[in-house]
């Protein structure tokens, strides 16, 4: 009787006798052991999925930075690229100034006047704005040499006497539509605001383009010497050219999509 009683326990407001209760123990302690070993596996299979992925690449600039960077296929571009790319190379082609950019302290406060450069057209010569015609080095070279031209005759005479200035405002940038392997049309809207010699704004033209743009080789500086106009020129180029894309047409955005 004394045994009985010593064998019965309260657990919980419950009488449960003591094999019952070391059972259960059993059971509880194999679960967190069977759950603790399929955790294991998912980690140890998490490891060796590190342990086999590739490490990333990296890059180091002359700064002594290092970058990571990703392969990607050799005529692919990335979406936000190709949008940065096109609203950059519009902006600086049809905003300007009438002075060359400052390349030292004293024509920072007295800037030389630009005389533009001179494009020959089919019957007769134009002069284009410097910077439109370093940007227009991000255009493919049949349709750069068809371009200038009809750019250059829509350039307001007072631009290179100092009478009135532009600025190209991009207020929409579409995203890349892809046209065939390498090469996208995006939509551009936006402005070219003309202002005068009180600085108040005498027009605002539309300029709204389908661009299209294609993937090239990317072009890398090779010690270019910066001891020269020419070896300046070659680096603007280069940068240009950076971003290892060029424009090969620009239609109005009605205008039915050019083929491949």
């Amino acid at each position: 009787m004394k045994s009985r009683l010593i064998q019965e326990k309260k657990l919980f407001g419950k009488d449960i006798s003591l094999p019952s209760a070391y059972g259960s123990t059993v059971l509880l302690c194999l679960g967190v052991s069977v759950g603790t070993i399929v955790l294991q596996i998912g980690v140890l299979i998490g490891i060796f999925a590190v342990a086999r992925k590739p490490p990333p690449v990296l890059v180091q600039t002359q700064s002594g930075d290092s970058l990571v960077v990703k392969d990607i296929p050799a005529s692919s571009r990335d979406s936000k690229a190709i949008s940065k790319f096109t609203g950059e190379v519009l902006t600086m082609m049809l905003s300007w100034s009438g002075y060359l950019p400052a390349e030292t302290i004293q024509e920072s406060t007295k800037p030389r006047r630009d005389r533009g450069i001179t494009v020959e057209g089919e019957n007769s010569k134009y002069v284009l704005p410097t910077n439109s015609w370093e940007a227009s080095f991000a255009f493919e070279p049949e349709f750069r040499a068809e371009f200038l031209p009809k750019l250059a005759q829509f350039v307001p005479k007072a631009i290179f006497n100092g009478q009135a200035q532009t600025f190209y405002v991009p207020q929409f940038v579409g995203e890349p539509v892809s046209v065939g392997q390498g090469k996208w049309k995006l939509d551009v809207i936006g402005s070219i605001h003309v202002i005068g010699q009180n600085h108040q704004l005498k027009d605002s033209i539309p300029f709204n383009r389908t661009v299209y743009v294609r993937a090239i080789t990317p072009m890398f500086k090779r010690g270019i010497p910066e001891d020269s106009s020419h070896n300046q020129l070659a680096h603007k180029v280069l940068k240009i050219r950076s971003a290892a894309l060029e424009i090969y047409a620009i239609t109005d955005l009605e205008d039915k999509e050019i083929g491949n």
